[in-house]
């Protein structure tokens, strides 16, 4: 095992939480920017610090943000501390308009999830036929598993994918551990641990050179496996419902996306080598 002491995790969390708080007093005051609520994902591939000063630069409109998991994230909207969610849930995302909080949904790009674990292997998660059944195998061994359970849209797969298995995660024994943090802390813990996780590929391809103890073990051919297909979408928040938020400057970044020069800069975005994101932009913004 290889465990190093987390208390950084700990910091972390308190960072996320103090931000969280804050975030309310920003929007409360006349500001020239935009400020989204998204995924760790976006942020930790890098494809945030690559697209946002791009869409700066044609548009004139600054964009901040906060990166937490999907359903913190969709949480910030609904309070109206944030103008736009970018997230990838879309059963929450459809929760979320269903609510009104969403003034509209532009679906933007899609990666995958894959199964990722220690390099031996214990419960030949490299033998699987499908995802569902990786995830057999790891409960039939008891091997360690890390999930974020922080109402991400990873954490949602998750649970989709154990229930697609046949099995409910609360009558789990001390294998099953939950990080409650972003991915890249837990793809950290998992490293340490020798643990598997569920990952988007993206923030694996961006952390593997950090990630020395796994592996990826299960991943799918040609085409997507549907329950790994891991689409992300942009949704500007209601004004309607949230009247201080900045909904034209919102909207004008949804469609930016998907926009033939939004799509073209997501498409050429590339992280040690892969190509992180498939852009297919559509949607109703």
């Amino acid at each position: 095992m290889h465990f190093r002491f987390a208390s950084r995790w700990t910091a972390i969390l308190i960072a996320t939480a103090v931000t969280l708080l804050a975030v309310g007093a920003y929007l409360s005051l006349p500001r020239s920017y935009i400020l989204m609520a998204t995924t760790t994902s976006t942020r930790d591939t890098g494809l945030l610090p690559y697209l946002l000063p791009r869409f700066t630069a044609d548009t004139g409109i600054d964009v901040r943000y906060i990166a937490v998991g999907t359903g913190q994230a969709l949480d910030a909207g609904r309070r109206g501390d944030a103008d736009v969610v970018m997230v990838h849930a879309p059963s929450l995302e459809a929760r979320f308009l269903a609510d009104g909080d969403g003034l509209c949904r532009n679906e933007v790009m899609y990666n995958r999830f894959v199964v990722v674990g220690p390099a031996a292997d214990p419960a030949d998660v490299r033998d699987a036929q499908s995802a569902a059944g990786a995830f057999q195998r790891i409960h039939n061994a008891s091997a360690r598993f890390e999930s974020r359970a922080d109402t991400s849209g990873t954490h949602n797969k998750e649970l989709q994918l154990w229930a697609a298995a046949g099995l409910d995660t609360s009558a789990f024994g001390a294998w099953y551990e939950k990080t409650e943090q972003g991915m890249g802390a837990t793809l950290t813990i998992a490293n340490e641990r020798d643990a598997y996780t569920l990952s988007d590929d993206g923030t694996w391809y961006a952390l593997e050179g950090n990630l020395p103890y796994l592996r990826i073990l299960y991943r799918s051919g040609e085409p997507v496996e549907p329950v790994l297909r891991n689409q992300y979408s942009v949704i500007p928040v209601n004004p309607a419902a949230h009247s201080a938020v900045l909904a034209e400057e919102a909207v004008a970044f949804a469609r930016w996306l998907v926009s033939p020069r939004g799509q073209s800069l997501i498409g050429a975005f590339t992280v040690n080598g892969h190509a992180i994101f498939t852009p297919n932009g559509a949607g109703a913004c």
